[in-house]
């Protein structure tokens, strides 16, 4: 079964072109987004608000605590549940997000990796980066390859099923896989460099006045703090530390900015290696949903009209 997956940078527009195609393909959205998963994440995810969630049914957002891990393979399971149970139902539905990695897991199927071991993780955990990083290149050097030294997370990921496997996250990657149950035909949204850096700085502009920096209080006076997942999205792990004086507001501002300024251009890199998409420069909202809209009528088999 073929499926719309509308994805972009961020800041480009995905969810307000996604809503005006709900709208008028009374689709359901299935979003993919790392950061959306988490509750208490509104302000600085650019979450839908009530009044736009009251009218389109958003799945796959609001799942977990900030300090709950939730990974690629979480969202594939989960996701993959929700699209059977609307493909059952006979909803019509598209993918809509800027993750990657969590794109990926859902289409292309990950291959079986055991479930995180507590001792092994709390063993591997008393090793710094850089060590963790060079062990893996000793054991698994492609998949040290494939991953930034810096990336800390999925090293200790890809030494724990090492270790608890006796084979490296690359061998088991290559074994055979089943056949993926939906098919992504793919729309990117996108707009020049430029004109998207500025977006994204206007928008962190217009998050602060709407209490970004409040609802990082909030999350910090509930306990979430640097420790928890929250640290790894862009915007609250700078305000935080302002909030623990580690940095002035002007400088976390800053360099919140320039973090998502750079994710954004990562996120083009791994979206110009998706097969066979179409992109779309986003003008207006409307262009965009226009000439995205003649895609998705084409997936949902509807005729589309001007």
């Amino acid at each position: 079964m073929k499926v719309l997956v509308l994805c972009g940078p961020t800041g480009v527009g995905k969810t307000e072109v996604a809503v005006l195609l709900a709208r008028k393909y009374d689709s359901d959205l299935v979003s993919a987004d790392s950061r959306q998963v988490y509750s208490w994440l509104d302000i600085g995810t650019a979450k839908a608000g009530p009044e736009v969630r009251g009218q389109v049914h958003i799945h796959m957002i609001d799942l977990v605590e900030p300090s709950r891990k939730y990974s690629a393979a979480d969202y594939a399971r989960d996701a993959l549940a929700v699209m059977r149970r609307l493909t059952r139902e006979g909803r019509r539905f598209m993918v809509v997000g800027g993750s990657g990695l969590y794109i990926r897991a859902l289409f292309e199927p990950l291959f079986d990796a055991p479930k995180p071991d507590q001792r092994v993780r709390d063993r591997l955990a008393c090793l710094d980066t850089a060590d963790l990083h060079a062990r893996l290149e000793r054991v698994d050097p492609e998949r040290a390859r494939a991953l930034h030294p810096n990336d800390r997370q999925r090293v200790m990921r890809a030494l724990e099923i090492y270790e608890q496997t006796g084979r490296t996250a690359t061998e088991l990657a290559r074994r055979p896989r089943p056949a993926p149950e939906f098919e992504p035909v793919y729309v990117v949204l996108n707009v020049p460099r430029a004109e998207l850096a500025r977006r994204l700085d206007e928008r962190f502009d217009a998050m602060m006045a709407a209490g970004f920096l409040d609802e990082v209080k909030r999350l910090k006076e509930a306990g979430f703090g640097l420790g928890d997942y929250v640290a790894n999205a862009y915007g609250y792990s700078e305000l935080l530390k302002h909030l623990e004086d580690r940095l002035t507001l002007e400088q976390a501002v800053k360099l919140a900015k320039e973090k998502t300024r750079s994710y954004a251009r990562r996120q083009l890199t791994w979206f110009r290696r998706l097969p066979a998409a179409k992109w779309v420069e986003v003008r207006t909202y409307e262009q965009a949903a226009e000439e995205a809209g003649a895609v998705l009528a084409e997936v949902q088999g509807q005729s589309h009209k001007d």
